[in-house]
């Protein structure tokens, strides 16, 4: 991961800023992109929006697994069969 200097923007009466076009460039980020905010320890963190959707999906699923005793391997091995199936529907297999 590249290192930036800290960049600033100005907020307008509206509330709103521009993002730094160095930042939209390290974060990929596109016209009509999901930009999330979130507040860790002290720190503003800016994400886009589909990856903080997928840790989200991953977060929860990982805690449901571990409550319900479910191991790393034995998901990594059920997403593995369930690839394996969808690439045999897609090849009409």
């Amino acid at each position: 991961m590249a290192v930036f200097k800290p960049k600033s923007a100005r907020l307008t009466s509206k509330g709103q800023i521009t993002i730094p076009k160095s930042v939209r460039q390290a974060l990929n980020l596109q016209e009509g992109d999901q930009v999330i905010f979130a507040e860790d320890d002290g720190k503003m963190i800016v994400k886009k929006g589909a990856l903080v959707a997928f840790d989200e999906f991953a977060n929860v699923i990982g805690q449901e697994a571990k409550d319900k005793g479910i191991t790393e391997e034995e998901v990594l091995e059920d997403l593995k069969q369930v690839r394996r199936e969808m690439w045999s529907e897609r090849k009409g297999n």
